[in-house]
């Protein structure tokens, strides 16, 4: 057996009150002696919401997502302690979704799942292992990844076979339109918005919030989008406007509960036709 499998199998069974320490240990290691990408978030923090204070804000946010991996490999086990509160009563099979690195996503991407299977983008982790056990964590809950270089074809014959078709489009998206984001322009993808237009499907959104340790939420609500102009160009854009939007109202809310870490307002190259690539997550 391969020694990391062993961890997980070992993580999977810490008590939560334990995991909840550790990750308080982990966030405090994270802020005070080994800060990869801390600069970054602080950045990216102060630049958002200058009012807010970066060591409290994002402290909590390494913990949370730590603890949110343990709470995942005990969801996965079957672990009574890890409880999901899911709600997408009235979200049709063949629905377009949208989602965000909001709270415990990657739980709640399960948990939702394991109620309404879909297909979602994702990106490919770069590290093999890594690929694999997530791959095998996501089809055990019946989640069907459209990864990194996936066309939109591949996303619309998931919607003809009955599938949803989830998308995460708070991350850099360097082939798609600036769009407005706390008040700068964000490289954002025009998956949504092209399968938006091209199938006339409602959306509906979804963001996984913290109740308290070992215990989620995530409510999928329709999306309302602007009228359609007939300008396929302004229309692509105003959808991809409304869903940063969207984001932006979920992460002020608790902007603890979203990731920092990643560099969202990198600059991107002209977009891609609307048929090419459609990758994000």
């Amino acid at each position: 057996m391969d020694p990391r499998d062993l961890l997980l199998a070992v993580l999977g069974r810490v008590p939560l009150p334990v995991a909840d320490g550790l990750a308080g240990v982990v966030a405090w290691l994270w802020w005070w002696v080994l800060p990869v990408r801390r600069a970054e978030a602080v950045a990216n923090l102060a630049a958002a919401l200058p009012e807010a204070a970066p060591r409290v804000v994002l402290t909590r946010m390494m913990h949370d997502l730590v603890l949110g991996y343990f709470e995942l490999l005990r969801y996965d086990r079957g672990a009574p302690d890890v409880r999901v509160d899911v709600e997408m009563e009235g979200v049709p099979p063949g629905s377009l979704l949208v989602a965000g690195h909001g709270g415990s996503w990657d739980l709640g991407l399960l948990a939702c799942a394991d109620r309404h299977p879909f297909a979602i983008f994702l990106k490919t982790p770069a590290n093999r292992w890594v690929r694999e056990r997530m791959a095998a964590l996501r089809e055990r809950h019946q989640v069907a990844m459209l990864l990194t270089g996936t066309r939109m074809e591949d996303a619309y014959r998931a919607l003809t076979a009955g599938w949803s078709v989830c998308f995460v489009q708070d991350q850099h998206h360097p082939a798609g339109v600036p769009s407005p984001f706390f008040g700068r322009p964000a490289r954002t993808s025009l998956g949504l918005a092209s399968a938006v237009l091209r199938t006339g499907q409602p959306v509906y959104a979804g963001w996984p919030v913290r109740l308290g340790r070992g215990h989620h939420a995530v409510a999928f609500r329709p999306l309302p989008l602007p009228a359609r102009t007939g300008d396929a160009e302004a229309d692509l854009q105003a959808i991809t406007d409304t869903v940063n939007r969207w984001y932006e109202e979920r992460i002020r809310a608790a902007p603890h509960g979203w990731l920092w870490l990643h560099r969202r307002w990198k600059p991107g190259r002209d977009p891609v036709p609307r048929s090419g690539s459609a990758s994000g997550g």
